[in-house]
């Protein structure tokens, strides 16, 4: 995995970094070469702030942790890594398990499209566009889509559905459930 450090407002020693890449590396049997991770250290008002994404195929996983002590930050960092990348390897393998069923039930299960009314938005006169993002939408089931989105921090999630080839939406909502938006 390859590894690369971002430092905010301070400079972290050479032996902290050492010792982070050295409690990185036990997670090699996961990852292999091609993972990257980006680890951002920052200090805010003598907290240190530290964060890491690693980006692996089709997935990402970010973690961040915050303490006025950084080997403390870093050690708390590294044990929410592991549910993470637990939680995930458990969805993963409960979905595999069910993906044959599933498959099977939809491919049996067919609907009419229903005509839907069309609401028009009066025209604005100027948008703007803060930020542009490509995304690569990979096929995946909505309970795997949820916890990449969760993974990420995020509270929305595009992605292809694995059992419609439709593109879909999810979102977290204020109640603390998800929302699913289709495409026709």
């Amino acid at each position: 995995m390859r590894v690369t450090f971002n430092e905010r407002k301070f400079q972290a020693k050479d032996s902290f970094k050492e010792k982070f890449t050295q409690k990185l590396s036990k997670f090699d049997k996961i990852f292999d070469d091609t993972a990257e991770a980006t680890v951002t250290l920052s200090l805010i008002k003598d907290t240190y702030v530290v964060e890491l994404t690693i980006f692996y195929k089709d997935t990402i996983f970010r973690v961040e942790e915050s303490d006025s002590d950084i080997w403390t930050a870093m050690d708390e960092l590294m044990e929410n890594l592991k549910k993470q990348i637990r939680k995930y390897k458990t969805k993963i393998e409960n979905k595999l398990k069910k993906a044959n069923a599933i498959r099977e039930t939809f491919e049996d299960f067919s609907t009419d499209a229903e005509e839907k009314d069309t609401v028009y938005l009066p025209e604005e006169t100027e948008f703007t566009v803060a930020r542009s993002k490509v995304i690569a939408l990979k096929p995946m089931f909505v309970d795997e889509a949820i916890l990449q989105m969760n993974l990420l921090g995020h509270a929305f999630f595009a992605f292809r559905n694995a059992e419609t080839d439709q593109i879909n939406i999810v979102y977290k909502r204020k109640d603390d459930k998800y929302g699913i938006l289709e495409t026709e």
